[in-house]
């Protein structure tokens, strides 16, 4: 079966990544702006005598070094995803990651520091007044924006996997006329033809098919992608329910514009009369 409309791994990979790069590049400037905005109107709120652009240079040369480490941080993701077979060797292993990346936005910082002070600030610049303490200092700084990347790249690749499931599931429907269905860790698999009707149950969608009644975790609109895809007509009559237009045998009024809709084995579906032009009636 092929499945053109499915992203590959290589694929979605590319886009978490220009996904994540993409956030990181607009909001960590962002803070780097608020935290020298700050620390400039502070220094005049206490009369501290402070070049003007220094704030801006210590801010911007460590964004500058971490979105230099950035692409790293999402392939040790990638490597090591947060999924839960893997999460405490993952967990594990990010947290180490820590370390190395606080240690290596140190380096990156200070060298773009000691290598541009001079141009513009007029002067030196020197990092290691106490060793110990500035590095424990830093890091604790560094990771806010290593759990940013981490959490990013994280929400990312479940919303790439959530859509790959719903592209593969669409075009299995299309190819195959088979409703492909997940509840509680088990999949069903479905004709859909024989679906009858649908309505939305939370984040589920109790679904009547096959001659069982089944509450698989999919949205209404989802479900309604699949079903169109494999060939069903089905139609929408309420916010929340569907029906399958050639299971149809009766509408039947219900007052206020409102109806009920009758199917082949006597079941009824509530209708809206918001939805009546769908059914032509």
């Amino acid at each position: 079966m092929t499945m053109p409309d499915v992203l590959s791994d290589d694929e979605i990979e590319r886009r978490i990544g220009r996904r994540v790069f993409l956030i990181c590049l607009t909001f960590f400037p962002l803070v780097a702006a608020i935290n020298a905005a700050s620390w400039w109107t502070d220094a005049v709120r206490i009369g501290l005598a402070v070049d003007p652009l220094q704030p801006w240079f210590y801010e911007f040369t460590s964004i500058a070094a971490i979105l230099a480490l950035a692409p790293l941080v999402i392939l040790l993701e990638r490597r090591f995803p947060l999924a839960p077979g893997e999460l405490l060797r993952s967990l594990a292993i990010l947290a180490a990651g820590s370390v190395a990346f606080s240690l290596l936005h140190i380096a990156g910082m200070v060298l773009l520091r000691t290598l541009l002070a001079p141009l513009v600030l007029g002067g030196n610049y020197w990092f290691f007044d106490d060793p110990v303490t500035d590095l424990v200092y830093e890091f604790r700084k560094d990771l806010f924006p290593y759990a940013g990347i981490i959490a990013i790249a994280t929400l990312s690749r479940s919303v790439e996997e959530s859509r790959r499931e719903a592209a593969a599931t669409r075009a299995e429907a299309r190819e195959t006329g088979r409703l492909t269905l997940k509840s509680g860790g088990r999949s069903f698999f479905i004709d859909a033809g024989t679906t009858q009707w649908a309505r939305a149950a939370g984040n589920y969608a109790e679904i009547r098919a096959g001659g069982r009644t089944l509450l698989p975790r999919v949205t209404l609109t989802a479900l309604e992608q699949q079903l169109r895809e494999a060939g069903v007509d089905m139609v929408r009559v309420h916010r929340s329910h569907l029906v399958n237009r050639s299971m149809i045998t009766e509408i039947v009024p219900a007052g206020d514009g409102d109806f009920r809709v009758r199917l082949r084995d006597g079941s009824e579906v509530r209708g809206s009369r918001r939805y009546r032009d769908q059914l032509g009636v």
